[in-house]
């Protein structure tokens, strides 16, 4: 179609236009397809077929970068979803590998946190494109990140500014520091790594962060006090820390208002970690640690033990001696059967939850042991929040109708979640209120809501959703009372939200107010079972091959250098991005002018390029020039490289010397008749005879002298050309010698010593090349927008595009 349809309109909504236009934007080319909307329909740009796709979708999905530019500048809307999926055009950019349509779309404004049907973002897209056997766990190196209010430097990122979504703590990645746990409270946090040291941040007050002051950490520091010391778990609460180490000891620190941390004497507070030392833990060995507020548990295999203020939390009643606190570790006697086993524990600020091996679970609270539910098999872990303590054991710190209902949760090894509340009389699977289903590895509770992170490295926060109310007038009679009686009390509903920025999440925390947040994600390259290696660079060979394999009679050099009766055919380019001197010889007017040299152009060489003829230079010495300027290095900075002969231009000084001679010939007898030979011969022989005996005769040095050393005339005539690069590599003796003599570094040389020509990392000794210190320069890197006058060749690409080249770099690159 030509022309548009003569009742199509700005509103059209034809499904045939749609299908014709998506049909076009599939099989055309790009200047076909602008063609083809600018002229068929009104609405072309917007028209969406029975799946809900329009132009743009499909445009991102063929990777049709030209169309989309076009569409942003027909202020076409790129944010609109599909019906099929959710999908904008950058997820399907993103879903197909078209990196350049979707870095278009991002440069437009496209929104990157934009959800599809089931919760996805573009980004969740690329990281879900993954092999099947890559799974992260909490065993991978790990990654942490934080966010939250910061209030009180928890975060360990160095200020006190709050972050609104999760943001790397680099001081670890920078160490080579992985974390497997960490526990976040209101006023430090606790880090344990994999290797078993403990680091803590936050205001450190009391003594909570172990460092032996009470000094406040920005960042997370080592407690040193326990480096000897391989630790295997951490708990903390708002005023003191434990640490269970792999021997099964127990350490404490911080404040002991509550006489939590196990000490005796119970001092009000210790700024180092102290070892729990009691009776009733002789010979037992700690399995793991737990703490709340105003108390520590610590738990055997076959025992639980607790400490601190007891207002009920304990497990047991209160002093008949009217006691309230409990300064060392107390069994918990409900506990103490020969059919439990002990598995896992977890505290609050008011409850306590124990968990044994056989699935029963007990809640130790208000004084009470309670049996919450039993056979729940296969628990990888509990957390417990809530909990009202007796305020009459402290008013001073406790409310009369202080304390929140207690809320529990519990996770199974096939990724379930339970939960239990005071409000209801039994457990309940959790079911998620969410387009989809995820299966949980781990989970964070606060007294606000939960946090979640999947086995697919997702994570989601939670909130408990209020409980639907069934009435019998409303209710479908189709399906049974019974069925949903069991529906309405076996599932307790949690609504889900995405978390932003975490795709590779094996573990998460929360502080108990739920204002800070922390999570740990797998590093990127764990899942990679051969680390890919970037084949070394090729660049210096390239262009080397390139100077030997150049020749007068070739049509890629475009220039030639004549030294005497030696030529050196070269390449403009090269020579003029590498060497001021002769981007000053190409491009300027004057082609003749020249700073330290004789130098002037020459007619042509017999490929018809340009020739110079340079006077006053070994061709030797300009061949080094020509191969650091290609490669960036030379023969003469080659240990062990024996530099050829280089032959100084004496033409003029011997005449001189034949002058001079001449002109002190004396004529003390009779020359007629002799030849002019004899008659010089005789003078040379009478001018010997005179100084034999006067003169000694000269020492034979074995290093050669400063001036004819080929490294120092290399360094002159590599200044001269104002290659600074290369002569930056050597320096002269007699500046070494001359600021050693001024600061009194070293004591004078005798004469042998100074000829020996000692260089910043080259020496030239016996004939060789002695590289003492290797250094490299900055290779200039190549651009076709440098030196554009320069440009002998241009490539035209299939949609005639011109892109101007220079020869011999692709001779050298791509050998063509």
């Amino acid at each position: 179609m030509d022309v548009v349809w003569p009742e199509c309109t700005t509103r059209c909504r034809s499904l045939q236009h749609a299908l014709d236009v998506i049909s076009v934007v599939t099989r055309g080319s790009e200047q076909q397809i602008k063609a083809f909307l600018s002229s068929y329909c009104c609405n072309a740009t917007t028209l969406k077929d029975d799946l809900g796709r329009n132009v743009g979708h499909i445009s991102a999905s063929c990777g049709k970068k030209a169309v989309l530019d076009w569409l942003v500048a027909k202020g076409v809307d790129l944010s609109v979803k599909d019906k099929e999926s959710g999908w904008t055009a950058l997820h399907r950019s993103v879903f197909y590998g078209h990196i350049d349509c979707a870095l278009t779309l991002l440069k437009h404004g496209s929104n990157f946190h934009i959800q599809d049907k089931d919760g996805f973002t573009a980004l969740d897209l690329i990281m879900k494109d993954r092999p099947s056997y890559v799974v992260f766990q909490a065993s991978d190196p790990t990654e942490l990140y934080t966010w939250g209010n910061n209030i009180n430097f928890t975060l360990g990122h160095g200020n006190q500014q709050s972050k609104h979504h999760p943001e790397l703590v680099d001081m670890f990645p920078r160490c080579g520091i992985y974390i497997k746990q960490m526990v976040l409270c209101k006023f430090h946090s606790v880090f344990l790594s994999q290797k078993g040291q403990v680091y803590t941040c936050g205001h450190g007050q009391g003594g909570r962060l172990g460092h032996g002051d009470e000094l406040t950490c920005l960042v997370p520091r080592l407690v040193e006090s326990l480096t000897t010391h391989s630790c295997s778990q951490v708990a903390a609460a708002k005023d003191h820390t434990v640490v269970l180490t792999e021997d099964g000891y127990v350490y404490t620190f911080g404040l002991n208002t509550f006489h939590q941390l196990g000490i005796l004497p119970p001092l009000s507070n210790y700024n180092v970690p102290r070892q729990v030392q009691a009776k009733t833990l002789k010979g037992k060995s700690v399995m793991g640690v737990a703490a709340g507020r105003f108390h520590t548990v610590l738990w055997t295999k076959d025992a639980v033990y607790t400490m601190g203020l007891n207002g009920g939390q304990l497990g047991y009643l209160l002093d008949p001696n009217g006691e309230k606190h409990v300064s060392c570790p107390r069994q918990v006697s409900a506990l103490h059967h020969k059919d439990i086993n002990i598995s896992l524990v977890s505290a609050s600020d008011g409850a306590t939850v124990c968990v044994t091996e056989r699935g029963d679970i007990y809640l130790l609270t208000e004084y009470q042991c309670k049996k919450l539910a039993s056979k729940q098999l296969n628990l990888k872990k509990v957390l417990v929040s809530g909990g009202v303590l007796d305020y009459k054991t402290d008013p001073q710190n406790l409310k009369e109708s202080g304390g929140q209902p207690v809320r529990f949760l519990a996770l199974d090894r096939a990724g379930r979640v339970f939960c239990w509340k005071s409000t209801s009389t039994s457990m309940k699977q959790c079911r998620w209120v969410y387009g989809r289903q995820v299966f949980v590895s781990d989970f964070a509770l606060n007294k606000n809501e939960m946090l979640f992170i999947t086995q697919d490295g997702e994570g989601f926060s939670g909130k408990w959703m209020p409980e639907k109310k069934f009435s019998p007038d409303k209710k479908d009679h189709s399906v049974s009372d019974s069925v949903l009686s069991d529906t309405h009390n076996v599932y307790e509903r949690i609504g889900l939200q995405k978390l932003t920025f975490i795709h590779r999440a094996v573990g998460v925390a929360s502080d108990p107010n739920g204002c800070n947040f922390a999570v740990l994600q797998s590093d990127p390259k764990s899942s990679l079972f051969e680390i890919p290696v970037v084949s070394s660079s090729i660049f210096v060979e390239a262009f080397e091959k390139l100077l030997k394999e150049v020749d007068e009679m070739d049509s890629i050099h475009d220039v030639t250098f004549l030294l005497g009766s030696q030529a050196f055919p070269a390449h403009r380019y090269i020579l003029a991005l590498k060497c001021d001197f002769f981007r000053k010889l190409f491009l300027s007017a004057d082609s003749n002018q020249a700073d330290f040299t004789a130098i002037y152009q020459s007619g042509e060489d017999s490929a018809g390029c340009d020739m110079f003829v340079m006077e006053k230079v070994s061709p030797v010495l300009f061949s080094y020039i020509l191969q650091f300027l290609y490669t960036d290095t030379c023969d003469m900075l080659v240990h062990g490289h024996k530099p050829r002969c280089i032959q100084k231009e004496k033409t003029e000084e011997n005449q001189d010397a034949v002058i001079s001679d001449f002109q002190k010939i004396s004529f003390h007898e009779d020359v007629k008749g002799k030849s002019a030979y004899e008659v010089y011969r005789n003078n040379q022989i009478c001018a010997d005879n005179k100084k034999k005996g006067k003169m000694k005769p000269p020492k034979k040095s074995k290093c050669v002298s400063e001036e004819s050393s080929p490294v120092n005339m290399l360094q002159n005539l590599a200044k001269k050309f104002g290659m600074s690069t290369l002569s930056a590599r050597f320096v002269n003796v007699s500046l070494l010698v001359a600021a050693a003599y001024t600061h009194g570094l070293c004591p004078p040389m005798n004469g042998s010593e100074k000829r020996i020509l000692r260089l910043d990392g080259v020496r030239y000794e016996n004939g060789t090349i002695n590289v003492i210190a290797k250094k490299s320069g900055n290779w200039p890197k190549f651009s076709m927008n440098e030196c554009s006058s320069l440009c002998d060749v241009t490539l035209r690409s299939e949609d005639g595009k011109e892109f101007p080249c220079h020869k011999c770099v692709l001779c050298a690159r791509l050998g063509l």
